[in-house]
């Protein structure tokens, strides 16, 4: 299966959309990287102002969603943010270097480019009837249908990794030195600050990052086997990626917080660069939204959708 997975990895790597896609990606990267240092300004938090705990009244006057049971459940976890940002807010120096944060905001648009490559790489074999040929040299369905889905999610990291080597080069060209590699920056942990490497910090995060990313890219494939429709597959993980958590956020003002327990809400964890205002979020809707439960509702959807999907392509009849 290695042999095919290679096979399909270097067949896709000469298609014209996906070099298309790598130059936009280097394209995109200088332009925001060049921007981004040019007009850089650090943002402090030093007029952060820590509420004391609400009475019942006060919670109801100030918030119209959520509940008071709910405030105080959130209560410490607000406190603990609040004064953890207060901590790290006079710590930060001005460095230019910390435009570096604006390659997430890229992240977030690759998962155009994962539909894309989700939504087609495997309907294209229906289409062009070449699906038989996978079938008729021995390899078994599942193992087909493996193949396609490991060198789909291979493209989408494949696609990730560029953008994040091409803004660093950019970055240290415009900076004119390798002080990225070297920079410090307080976070905490367990109640105290440490320092740690900017840049392993950074790598780590746009890891984490990438998971919306690979979820939204194979939602696009799941959906092209269900369907055979590659124009549903892109439209409705079009949608959801871009309207998902405005549909969510519409719905919880009528207090509908279901969607809460599905993957709409995680397909960009950018939300949660900022606790404090996801446990403010909490608070008020009533939601319990976190990095862990996001990576915990993405893989139970993951497994759910590969497994309906592989249904549908082991009992379809391609001829």
């Amino acid at each position: 299966m290695l042999k095919f997975i290679s096979i399909l990895l270097t067949r896709e790597f000469k298609k014209i959309y996906f070099i298309f896609f790598i130059l936009i990606i280097l394209f995109v990267s200088l332009i925001v990287c060049y921007f981004s240092y040019k007009d850089y300004s650090f943002n402090n938090h030093q007029n952060i102002v820590v509420q004391n705990k609400l009475t019942e009244d006060e919670y109801y006057e100030i918030y119209s969603n959520g509940s008071y049971n709910n405030y105080l459940l959130y209560y410490e976890s607000y406190i603990k943010e609040s004064m953890n940002k207060v901590k790290l807010s006079n710590l930060f120096s001005d460095n230019n270097l910390f435009c570096f944060e604006n390659i997430y905001k890229v992240q977030v648009f690759l998962s155009v480019f994962s539909i894309v490559i989700g939504s087609s790489i495997l309907l294209s074999e229906y289409k062009n009837g070449t699906i038989k040929l996978f079938l008729n040299v021995g390899a078994s369905r599942f193992k087909v249908f493996l193949s396609f889905l490991i060198s789909c999610i291979f493209l989408i990291i494949i696609l990730n990794l560029i953008l994040f080597l091409a803004f660093t080069l950019f970055l240290i060209i415009f900076n004119n030195s390798f002080e990225l590699f070297k920079l410090k920056v307080p976070i905490i942990f367990n109640d105290d600050v440490i320092y740690v490497n900017y840049y392993l910090k950074s790598f780590l995060k746009f890891i984490l990052n990438m998971l919306p990313v690979i979820f939204i890219g194979s939602f696009s494939f799941f959906i092209s086997i269900i369907f055979l429709s590659q124009l549903f597959s892109l439209c409705l993980s079009f949608f959801l990626n871009v309207f998902g958590l405005v549909v969510f956020q519409w719905l919880l003002e009528y207090k509908i917080r279901f969607l809460m327990y599905s993957f709409i809400p995680y397909l960009d964890y950018t939300i949660f660069d900022d606790k404090l205002n996801i446990v403010l979020f909490n608070i008020e809707h009533g939601t319990n939204l976190s990095i862990f439960n996001g990576n915990v509702m993405l893989m139970l959807y993951f497994v759910i959708a590969f497994f309906v999907s592989l249904w549908f392509f082991l009992k379809r009849d391609v001829n």
